[in-house]
């Protein structure tokens, strides 16, 4: 097993190296630098793994060790980012503690037993729909998500130049983003670190998918479903389009869902075995999930009920040993918040039972007054079938309604848990998110519960081997359609906003299901080999994963050269409606600028004035629409580029070329020529040899 890891870790890093090559990452010592932070931090986890937890199974210690390694990051960067030493160097010396330390533990758990078997169908859907995700995530993203360019990348680039976690300024109607707890951004940040560029950021949620998959799984096993079944959960959560689409970006609505599930099954494990060690890493794992973003505390009741609803258990004072996980990775969030801004969930108010405990800059009632709010409950069926894609939603239904069945007609002898639980968490998810939330027609809010729901799936299977054949060749036809789809719209009426909600296209293009199909029957034929070799040495696992890397490399360099000046198409997702005018600008200004700075206003996706590498430093100043607003001062040397801090300040009005009068503190070392103007970036006045600054504000 060993061997086989190692194997699979190496063919990852020439992988690695190989699309980092291409995307111009060519320094050694970056990629050495992120290796050993990786490894420091999965060997960190596992020796804590092995030491503290018996083993019962390799995903149950995948889920374990995934955790641990995700609240380590965070702990690093919570620690680190507050005594303003984010950089590389200080992160190996912290993880390279922490790893002495876990030396110093002696191995408790006994020796791993033989690993899952994973089915040749779901390898062969599985594995070229990674390679597609990859190679359109290396490729296109951070092109592919608002939000990433927005915020969910700005803020790692901005800490990462300043060394520090601080609260960066969000534009116009973004204010909450600035006050999100950024557990994902830390993860985010960790990534940017080594290389100094979002190279594998940028598809900083797959760990998380691949994390969510192999809960689902444990949970399935937990709820009594056999392996070969159990792993249909996490096959058809994969194919819900939402979760391709946040899986090709950088946003963290994947990390929030991945963690609520492994929070699920943590503690489903936590309530069966009572004990202390079991409850600590529940809270870790919440800790982790309320600390990921504000839509965490709205699904919070399926947790408190969690440990109650065994009556033959008494968690209760064990359960406390949850609270120093949720203190150390969720609480430093609410609590700045509480600080700085006076709210916990700033930019909102917060009341418990219709009483004021802390005040917001607006109250439940404003933020409900909004177009992003709606009580039309005939609206809901249209939001829940955009959250698992229109075509998954039309094959979930009437297959999840058996597997409901199926479990609660089955002889239960006195044990519903945890079956009868998990069946209930989607249900109750619903109200929590209808009145829940004031922005409730954002249907990847639902991205935790559509994880769940895929759990039935897993039950349609019976005593009959006819009928087992029978559903197997009904999911295999299902997966079909989920990927093909057909080229029609559900035609109902809807808000202007659910436009295309209800498509039914099919997840990956027409002209590329030709390469998918090819890449599942290499899958196959090299899952045959391996499993019939007769002297054992050539595993699977390796294998599969050699054919999953060697696909993403070939498509994303092929993507992006066989299709210039465009990019292949390989999967349908939805766009993220940015002008070109704005791509066109982004692309100048990663041609023709390095270590400038940006004085941004006009529009909230400023992440790729950074540039390629993070060179430029970005800062957003609210001029308040006035067009003719203007702030001219002499160029001056690059050593006080880093010094334009524009947060808070405010500009008063002034004529063309008139220094303005500042209302808030604007520091002397800022120079730069501030315009606006339409369409493109125009360079400021002045000889462009002499300024530093090689680019004004853009407004488009």
């Amino acid at each position: 097993m060993t061997e086989a890891v190692v194997t699979t870790l190496s063919v990852l890093g020439l992988a690695n190296i190989g699309l980092g090559w291409y995307l111009g990452y060519r320094s050694p010592f970056e990629y050495i630098a992120f290796w050993l932070l990786a490894g420091l931090v999965l060997l960190s986890a596992c020796r804590v793994v092995r030491h503290v937890f018996p083993w019962t199974g390799l995903a149950d210690a995948a889920i374990r060790v995934g955790v641990l390694s995700f609240a380590l990051i965070v702990v690093a960067g919570l620690a680190l980012g507050a005594a303003g030493l984010l950089a590389p160097v200080p992160y190996l010396v912290f993880f390279a503690a922490l790893f002495g330390a876990s030396l110093l533990l002696s191995d408790r758990s006994g020796a791993p037993g033989a690993a899952a078997r994973v089915g040749l169908p779901t390898a062969a859907i599985l594995v070229p729909l990674l390679a597609f995700i990859v190679a359109v995530g290396i490729i296109q993203s951070p092109l592919t998500l608002y939000d990433s360019l927005s915020y969910h990348l700005f803020f790692p680039a901005r800490w990462l130049q300043e060394h520090r976690l601080s609260i960066v300024p969000t534009p116009f109607s973004d204010p909450a983003q600035a006050y999100q707890p950024g557990n994902g951004e830390l993860f985010f940040l960790w990534l940017m670190l080594p290389f100094h560029g979002d190279l594998l950021a940028r598809i900083g949620q797959l760990p998380f998918l691949l994390l969510s998959g192999v809960a689902l799984y444990a949970i399935a096993r937990r709820m009594g479903a056999r392996p070969e079944h159990a792993v249909y959960a996490p096959t058809f959560y994969f194919l819900a389009r939402p979760v391709v689409e946040q899986a090709v970006g950088a946003d963290v609505d994947l990390v929030c869902a991945a963690t609520f599930v492994t929070s699920l099954y943590l503690g489903i494990v936590a309530v069966d075995r009572n004990e202390t060690r079991d409850w600590m890493l529940w809270g870790v794992s919440l800790g982790l999930y309320w600390g990921s973003k504000y839509l965490a505390l709205v699904y919070s009741p399926v947790f408190v009920l969690l440990p109650f609803m065994r009556a033959s258990r008494r968690p209760l004072p064990r359960m406390l040993w949850a609270l120093p996980g949720i203190v150390v990775l969720a609480l430093p969030w609410y609590l700045r918040n509480w600080i700085v801004a006076g709210s916990p969930i700033y930019p909102a108010t917060l009341q418990l039972a219709g009483i004021t405990v802390a005040r917001g800059a607006f109250t439940r009632a404003a933020m409900s007054h909004s177009v992003f709010h709606t009580t039309d409950v005939r609206l809901f069926p249209v939001m829940a079938a955009h959250a698992f894609g229109a075509p998954l939603f039309l094959f979930w239904m009437p297959f999840a309604l058996l597997g409901a069945a199926s479990i609660l007609m089955r002889p239960w002898q006195g044990q519903r848990w945890p079956a009868a639980y998990v069946l209930l968490v989607p249900l109750v998810m619903i109200p929590l998110y209808w009145f829940g939330l004031p922005v409730n027609i954002d249907s990847r809010f639902l991205l935790p519960a559509v994880a769940v729901a895929t759990l039935p799936l897993a039950f349609v299977f019976g005593a009959s081997e006819k009928w087992n054949a029978g559903v197997q060749a009904a999911y295999f036809m299902g997966i079909l359609w989920v990927l093909l789809g057909v080229t029609w719209n559900v035609s109902i009426p809807v808000p202007w906003y659910m436009a295309g909600w209800l498509s039914l296209d099919g997840l990956v293009t027409p002209g590329s299901f030709v390469v998918f199909a090819g890449l599942a029957a290499a899958v196959a034929m090299l899952w045959g080999f391996a499993s019939r070799t007769t002297d054992g040495r050539v595993p699977v696992i390796p294998v599969v994963a050699a054919v999953a890397a060697l696909a993403s490399v070939i498509l994303a360099v092929g993507s992006d050269r066989f299709c210039a000046p465009y990019r292949c198409s390989l999967l349908q997702l939805s766009s993220p409606y940015i002008r070109s005018t704005m791509l066109d600008g982004w692309a100048w200004v990663a041609r023709n600028t390095r270590h400038a700075t940006f004085a941004y206003t006009g529009n909230n996706v400023p992440y790729p004035l950074f540039g390629d590498r993070l060179t430029n430093r970005v800062y957003y100043v609210n001029i308040d629409r006035h067009a003719s607003w203007r702030l001219r001062a002499r160029p001056e040397p690059a050593r006080y580029h880093a010094s334009l801090r524009a947060s808070g300040a405010r500009l008063g009005r002034t004529g063309a070329g008139q220094r303005p009068r500042a209302r808030g503190r604007v520091p002397a070392p800022l120079r730069a020529d501030i315009r606006v103007s339409r369409g493109v970036a125009r360079e400021p006045e002045g000889d462009r040899r002499r300024s530093p600054l090689r680019l004004g504000v853009v407004r488009v």
